[in-house]
This record gives C-alpha cells, structure tokens and sequence, in this order.
C-alpha cells in the first residue's frame, strides 16, 4: 500500500513539472539572462531524476537514458563547433559569439530537453512517453477551458466547426486563440506515433481523441501534409519490412540520405527565385519571397561560402532589416545562411542520417522507420516555417525516437555491462499502460 501511494506521488509529481513545461509557452526567468520557464521545467524533471539515480541508481538505465539524449543533440553540437570555427577563422567580436550561443543554450538548448524526456523515460520507462502526452494534453485543455471560460462555450465550437469546414480558410477571433502552433505540432508528432502503431484499449482510443480535438484546434495545414507524408512512407516501409527486415532498414538509410541531397537542392531552389516563379504561376507564398529576396545577399551556393555562424540571420532580422519580420519562416535556409555550405551538410547528417541510423541500429528496424517518420514530418514542417526552433517539439520528437524501443536498449546495455538482465529491469507494466 505504501509504495502504491509512493509510486502514485512520483507520477503525479513528473506529469505535473511536465504540465506547467508545456503551459508556461511565452514566461520567462530574469537572471541576467532570460531563461523561459519551459527550460527551467525540463531541467527540474533532469534534476529530479539525477536525484532518484543517486538515492538509487539503475545504471543500465541511466547510461541509455543519458546516451540517447546526448546522440540525440548532435545537431547543437555541430552548430556550435561549426560557428565557432566561423567566429575564429573571421576574428568576429566577443558580442558576436555570445548572442549566437545564447540562443542555442539559453532559449532554445535542444539537449535540455531530450535530457527531460530522457528523465520521464529514466524513471517510467515506456510508460514516460504516455505520460508525456497526458501532460502536453492537461497544458493544452487548460489553455483551451480558459478561452471558452473567457468567452462562450458555444461560440468557440461554432468556430471550431468553421476551422474545420474551410480547412483553416476562415478563423474565428476566440477559435484563433486556440491556434498554440507550438502544441499543434507536438501532437502532430503524437500523432504520427500513435497512427503508425496503433493499439487495442480504452487509454489509448481516449487520448487519440483528445489529441485529435487538441490539433484539430489549432489546424496547422503543413503539419496535416507532413503527417499525411510521414505516415505514408512509414506504412510503405513497415510493409517492406514484413517480407525483409534488412531491406526495409538498408531503404530508411537510403531515404535519409536522399532527403539530405534533397535538403541541399532545396537551397540551390531558393537561390535560383524558385519562389518568385510561384508567385507568378498564382500560388501564393505568403509574402516569402519578399523575404528571401532581402536576405539574398547574405549567401552564396556554393562549396565556397563559409557562413556567419548561429545567431546571425535572426540578429540581422529583427535589427537591421525592413522586412518587418523576426524570423525567416524557413530553417533550413536560416541554418544554411548561419552554418555555410559545408556546415549545413554536416548539421542535415546529424539530424538525420545519425538519429535514423543510431535509434534503428543492432537491426531494430520498426525504431528506423519510426525515426525516419518523425524526421521527415520535422523536415516538411519546417520548410515554410521555424519549427526547429519550437524547443518543446524537439523534446517530444526525443521522446519518441528514444523511448519507442527503451526498455529493450535497457535490458541489451544491462547484458553488455554485466552479463544479465536485473529484476528491475525485467519488462514488466512499463510497457503496458496502454
């Protein structure tokens, strides 16, 4: 009985910090620097997992926790040692290089949060992802109670009807409110996971409703697209993968490296006004080639360019330009400006090839594919916008690619280190809260 209520105050304690890293949205710390609470919350759900392994540490678990993290964060690795070679190599001011870390480690340190979900995972194991979801889904429902209590219940779902009717052609002023593009795309992910592995139970059929009602809320077009996209090639692959396993991984490795070269081309289009072309076709690109056009002539294609280091086009946006926007509204062009020609191939590796290699590797192909979805739904997602920059949306794609097949990885790091599975570790309800 006594560890009952223990076990029920841990959930209730992680979900929690969980939900108010998802609600605190725009809240900030002031300490010389401003630290957004969300930060502060995926480090107390580090923090307190750091604490139960030093009362009583699963080391098995520990290591596999801390490595996804760390493999996972590749990609700051890169944009930090990349731009540091920049800032050297052009003998930039200290200023410089202090504002283009500060963004990377303060606002939006992607480590920090796969260390968060990585602490969900330490101390719940499977069960961290589910309970992951039902802290996204209280913060979201909570948002969502307050505009109805601020308004009326009847006229925001008539205008979530109309959302849904016009396909997000006509928006309504209380249903707009509900628009937290941030959320909409970590359950957009949810979605992709859920969909790709479905499952027989009440919890689940419960939460896909619920997710489903959340994103719908907010409509975000271009992750529908990514998911639809996401879910189709996992299902080809996962289909592939009935017949043969190895194909089905050895086609995941191919993809990733063919959505790398894609990404590259993707660069040498918008440097060639492949958007004005659009624009003249009647496909409205809501007003991008305006901004492409005022930041042409801070790169060049070609092997040559060497790039400005992280920070730079941000900085450039919102002091010196007359664009009147803060943000490119695409990453891959912000990172290929920021990192150069050869450093935005290096950072595209670590985000995908890496992550679909690592979390697919000792033949888990199911992981790969998984992996390889969640990427190509980042990709699609942010090549009109800055989702990249959404650093809840990297902690939940963590979560996914790394607990997806964690107790496994668990038990085969246990193995390796010591020769034999423990009873701790030893699958048991971890993996059956759904």
């Amino acid at each position: 009985m006594e560890n009952k209520i223990l076990e029920n105050a841990k959930v209730f304690y992680f979900v929690a910090v969980a939900v108010m890293m998802y609600y605190f949205l725009n809240e900030y710390i002031d300490v010389g620097l401003h630290v957004t609470y969300r930060h502060a919350f995926a480090l107390v759900l580090f923090g307190s997992a750091m604490l139960m392994f030093l009362y009583k540490p699963n080391i098995a678990r520990g290591i596999t926790a801390f490595k996804d993290a760390c493999i996972y964060s590749i990609p700051l690795l890169v944009t930090t040692v990349v731009s540091l070679f920049i800032w050297f190599a052009e003998t930039v001011d200290a200023g410089v290089m202090s504002r283009g870390l500060s963004s990377s480690f303060i606002y939006t340190n992607m480590l920090s949060f796969a260390l968060g979900s990585g602490a969900l995972l330490y101390v719940f194991g499977n069960r961290g992802v589910w309970y992951n979801l039902i802290a996204i889904l209280a913060a979201n429902l909570l948002m969502i109670v307050t505009i109805i209590a601020q308004n009326s219940l009847a006229g925001f779902f008539s205008e979530f009807v109309t959302l849904l009717v016009t396909f997000a052609e006509v928006t309504g002023d209380v249903i707009i409110q509900a628009e937290i593009h941030e959320l909409a795309f970590c359950l957009g992910a949810y979605l992709i996971y859920m969909l790709f592995k479905p499952r027989k139970s009440i919890a689940y059929f419960i939460l896909l409703f619920l997710t489903l009602f959340c994103f719908a809320a907010a409509l975000k077009r271009i992750a529908i697209i990514a998911i639809v996209i996401a879910l189709v090639s996992g299902y080809i692959l996962k289909l592939i993968a009935r017949f043969n396993q190895k194909t089905a991984g050895r086609l995941a490795i191919f993809l990733s490296v063919f959505v790398i070269v894609l990404l590259v081309g993707y660069i040498a289009l918008i440097k060639a006004d492949a958007f004005a072309l659009l624009e003249q076709m009647g496909i409205n690109t809501s007003g991008r080639v305006e901004i492409y056009n005022a930041v042409d002539k801070f790169y060049e294609f070609n092997p040559g360019f060497l790039g400005n280091g992280i920070g730079f086009l941000t900085y450039q946006l919102n002091e010196f330009m007359t664009v009147n926007v803060g943000a490119v509204h695409n990453d891959f062009l912000q990172h290929f400006i920021d990192l150069g020609f050869w450093g935005y191939i290096i950072w595209l590796v670590s985000m995908v090839l890496i992550r679909v290699w690592y979390f697919g590797r000792n033949g888990n192909v199911e992981n790969a594919i998984l992996t390889f979805m969640l990427t190509l739904y980042l990709i699609i997602a942010s090549s009109t916008d800055n989702t990249m920059n959404y650093p809840l949306l990297t902690g939940v794609l963590a979560m996914l690619m790394m607990g997806n097949s964690f107790e496994e990885n668990v038990r085969a790091t246990e193995v390796k280190m010591f020769g034999y599975i423990s009873d701790a570790n030893k699958k048991k309800e971890s993996d059956l809260l759904l």
